[in-house]
């Protein structure tokens, strides 16, 4: 589907916001599992471990590429890693925010690894 050149536009900048979050997301998950002191270094390792591998793989289906013909699935997945808010959203098209509508927020949370 063909995306105006505002709603293009306003994705880049949007875009850019997520990928940003996204990063930061993933450092503070990261520093948090290396200080939890309550599991051993081995759980902590492999639950560091798992959250890179996994968040590498959300991350190349949501950002790798900034091409117009993904737009939609590129913004429907920062919508679910709950990275834009709906005020943030607000800047694009009605039509263009109705493609993405079917996107449901699941924030990430880390899965532990246990000892």
């Amino acid at each position: 589907m063909s995306i105006s050149e505002s709603d293009w536009k306003k994705y880049k900048e949007l875009y850019e916001l997520a990928l940003d979050r996204f990063c930061q997301g993933v450092l503070v998950d990261a520093q948090t599992i290396a200080q939890n002191d309550a599991l051993s270094a081995h759980a902590r390792y492999l639950t560091l471990y798992r959250l890179m591998r996994n968040r590498d793989k959300d991350l190349a289906m949501a950002f790798d590429g900034l091409r117009r013909s993904e737009a939609s699935l590129s913004l429907r997945l920062m919508i679910a890693y709950d990275l834009l808010s709906d005020e943030e959203l607000s800047g694009l098209s009605e039509e263009f925010r109705e493609r993405v509508s079917d996107a449901v927020r699941q924030p990430y949370e880390i899965e532990w690894v246990k000892d």
